[in-house]
Parts: C-alpha cells; structure tokens; sequence
C-alpha cells in the first residue's frame, strides 16, 4: 500500500492505494475505489500536485490516531489538540 500526499490550492490531504484507492482523508472521498490511473487524471484536470510518501515516513504515521502528524522540523511525531 503507497500514501500519497495531495496539495491543492485549499487543502493538503492524503489516500492510500494499492492500484486502486483504498482510503482517502474525507475532501478526497470521492476517489475511493478509482484505479490510480483514473485519480491521476482527475488530480492533473484541478491542477492538484500529488507525490508519493516515502515508505520510512509512512511509517511514522498511525492512521489509527488522526490528532498524531509528523514534527515538520524533526520528524517526531507531535499531538495536535483541538483546544
């Protein structure tokens, strides 16, 4: 399974595939379950840029607990709160 990263001009958000994709952030929900293929065209009509996550920083983040995201300085993992 390969992350990848999506920057639009409103939102930076992420899916997972395996060919086909798998699990999105809900702005991208409408792409579950497009090949890559298909969801690579649709980002190309927005102008979105989309790269793939290196498997060593994939690895730091735990889908399972969304309040947790990569330090952009360190590469520690850090809580978000929402207060």
């Amino acid at each position: 399974m390969k992350l990848v990263r999506v920057v639009a001009p409103h939102f930076v958000a992420g899916f997972e595939t395996d060919g086909i994709v798998r699990r999105t952030a809900p702005i991208l929900k409408r792409m579950r379950g497009w090949t890559d293929e298909r969801a690579r065209k649709y980002m190309l009509s927005k102008g979105w840029k989309a790269s793939i996550v290196p498997e060593q920083m994939s690895l730091l983040l735990d889908t399972t607990k969304p309040n947790l995201v990569p330090h952009p300085i360190d590469s520690q993992i850090m809580r978000i709160d929402a207060s």
